[in-house]
């Protein structure tokens, strides 16, 4: 759904309770899209529980497309849409006079961008409104390309604050740029941990899967792209076979690298064994059904793949990069491997299958994910951060 904007009061996305709005800050939330991601996930809870009596809460969308919007669409029924097809055209300045417009009028008092190209857009926009900038960053980096680097170098100069889940996240930014020190808040990724019965989820998977009930499910919830290392799943998957016959590889996630992970597959002679189940709205039950959740990433900000697996009590075999280094203790809360290591990545991963400490690794992550990663701590420290940017 959309909404035009025009020189009247525009409908735009809002969790008023009530006409008075002026004792509460008015604050804008601006993300790409909806579609299934890490950083959308965290996103939407946020807004599921922002309190409306103390934040009079608005949303606005680059694109309204993907599956995540259905979970807020009652309390966000129309959402202003601001679209890009480049930066580098008359609609990328038309969109941001228009976004501009829309806060002065609607008197917006914060602008939280969620992602890259809403914060550069947004940030800008809300600099000319005179409007106070929260710019999220969830990644250690958007990619190596220069024209990404420089963006958010402009977005970490124009935001009041900048708001990252991780101290890796944190330390890379500086490393750039120290001056941005006072700038930089950590706020770590909330998990829900609902409850979900993991011998149903497991039923339920290997029905749709076609394998026994006995198989060792060994699985990984990524976006199929070169950073999160597929290559090197796929060729620890092969060894693990070697030594693990009854192990089948789950794949949850899609993108570009589909095609070329097939045909990896095919190559190892493993493709009967990898099973690409595309996006999925149901992550967290499938994740539950696993016996072993792998995150092969060659960089990371703060996985939240591994934290649900981490609050399911599944066991986890990860890459030892970025925020992930802070959620996994080596063979304390989970199992640490070289990133880009095939070799290494496939020892872990058996030697996790065969840890007779196991149960007393998944209880120790699954404390560790409820004691410093809930969904209360995360959404009360947001509101922390913009009661702190109201009193400047």
């Amino acid at each position: 759904m959309s909404a035009a904007i025009t020189e009247t009061r525009p409908a735009i996305a809002s969790s008023r309770v009530s006409e008075d709005v002026g004792a509460r800050p008015s604050v804008l939330h601006l993300i790409t899209s909806f579609e299934i991601g890490g950083t959308e996930r965290q996103a939407v809870e946020l807004l599921k529980r922002l309190d409306p009596e103390r934040y009079d809460v608005r949303l606005a969308v680059i694109r309204n497309e993907g599956p995540f919007y259905s979970e807020i669409e009652s309390r966000f029924p129309d959402v202003p849409e601001f679209p890009l097809t480049s930066f580098y055209n008359a609609n990328a300045i038309r969109q941001l006079i228009r976004l501009r417009r829309l806060m002065k009028r609607e008197r917006i008092d914060i602008l939280h961008t969620h992602d890259f190209y809403s914060g550069l857009i947004g940030a800008a926009a809300a600099r000319l409104a005179g409007v106070r900038v929260v710019a999220a960053q969830r990644h250690l980096k958007l990619s190596d390309r220069r024209v990404h680097q420089a963006g958010m170098r402009v977005i970490h100069r124009l935001a009041h604050r900048i708001l990252v889940n991780s101290e890796a996240i944190r330390e890379r930014i500086l490393k750039d740029d120290h001056s941005l020190q006072e700038k930089i808040v950590i706020v770590r990724n909330g998990v829900h941990q609902a409850p979900v019965s993991r011998a149903q989820a497991r039923e339920v998977l290997s029905r749709e899967l076609g394998t026994d009930e006995a198989a060792k499910l060994i699985g990984i919830a990524a976006r199929l792209q070169p950073v999160k290392g597929h290559r090197f799943f796929l060729e620890a998957a092969a060894s693990v076979l070697r030594e693990q016959p009854d192990a089948h590889f789950v794949l949850v996630g899609d993108g570009p690298l589909r095609p070329v992970i097939e045909k990896h597959a095919t190559n190892l002679g493993i493709a009967d064994r990898v099973h690409l189940l595309g996006d999925r709205t149901d992550v967290a039950q499938l994740i539950s059904a696993f016996d072993l959740l792998v995150l092969s990433s060659l960089h990371e900000g703060l996985p939240n793949a591994v934290m649900e697996a981490m609050a399911a009590r599944v066991p986890v075999v990860a890459t030892a990069v970025g925020g992930t280094k802070e959620l996994i203790s080596d063979g304390e809360t989970g199992y640490l491997a070289a990133p880009g290591d095939s070799t290494a990545l496939a020892d872990r991963i058996l030697f996790a299958l065969r840890d007779p400490n196991s149960a007393n690794v998944v209880e120790a992550s699954s404390a560790r994910i409820a004691n410093t990663f809930g969904m209360d701590r995360m959404v009360e420290s947001v509101g922390r951060l913009y009661d702190e940017l109201m009193k400047r």
